[in-house]
């Protein structure tokens, strides 16, 4: 069995991989400050695997912490994915690849290696919202990056005084607002949606036709929901698919 981690900012998630299959998944919100048995608490259904991969977009820190608790539990070292400059005939457009994320990356790759016919605007949908245009051939234009829903709502909360906010993540159309509540969430979920649509619409111009939008990540669903979108294929294992295929098939 092996067994593939992504550490994002707020999430973790595992999945476990038998003949080429996701045969169990799980996923876990932590706080990086409060770190004490989140490996434990994550993994406790996990049976040994004979290897562990791994991608962390959430600093050095974190994945020492997770290297160390395979070691110490399962006796194993993880192998990490980094983002490489080329895989294959994929070419990545960063002068840096190390300044393009590694999540990115390993969703490009799973993304193009299931749609090799079709140029690809490639959207992860998480604690920022990336999106990641690749033509037909394998070549990476580059992307552009949003803030999530979240990480919007936050920035309000701490920049305005005397006001506290409740946020709400679900997409809801209910008239004009008539209280702050539901005026910042829905004017931030009408923001996202205009600047999702804008992207997606530029990229398709841009790129080859044939062109498909890709989805994957926690925020997803609700971009599903927003109104008046392209449409998009929604992949919630992209991430995993990626991270599996560039280290088993190297």
């Amino acid at each position: 069995m092996i067994l593939t981690v992504d550490i994002g900012n707020s999430r973790i998630k595992w999945a476990s991989w038998l003949a080429e299959t996701i045969v169990a998944r799980g996923v876990l919100a932590y706080d990086a400050k409060k770190m004490a048995g989140v490996f434990d608490q994550l993994f406790y259904t996990v049976e040994k695997p004979d290897n562990v991969f791994a991608l962390c977009v959430a600093g050095d820190e974190m994945q020492r912490a997770l290297s160390e608790w395979v070691k110490q539990n399962w006796q194993l070292n993880v192998v990490f994915l980094t983002t490489g400059k080329t895989y294959k005939d994929i070419k990545n457009a960063y002068a840096d690849p190390g300044r393009h994320g590694v999540d990115r990356w390993a969703a490009m790759v799973a993304a193009h290696q299931s749609e090799p016919a079709l140029s690809l605007c490639v959207i992860s949908a998480g604690t920022a919202i990336t999106f990641d245009l690749i033509e037909k051939n394998g070549q990476h234009l580059g992307g552009y990056i949003l803030p999530s829903y979240m990480t919007m709502h936050k920035a309000l909360l701490c920049e305005t005084s005397n006001l506290e906010l409740t946020p709400d993540t679900d997409m809801q159309q209910q008239g004009i607002p008539d209280n702050t509540d539901d005026a910042v969430n829905q004017g931030l979920h009408k923001l996202l949606q205009a600047g999702i649509r804008e992207i997606c619409q530029h990229a398709v111009a841009h790129l080859d036709a044939p062109v498909r939008i890709i989805l994957t990540g926690g925020f997803a669903k609700t971009i599903l929901s927003y109104p008046d979108m392209p449409a998009m294929q929604h992949k919630p294992d992209l991430v995993m698919q990626g991270l599996y295929n560039i280290i088993k098939r190297r």
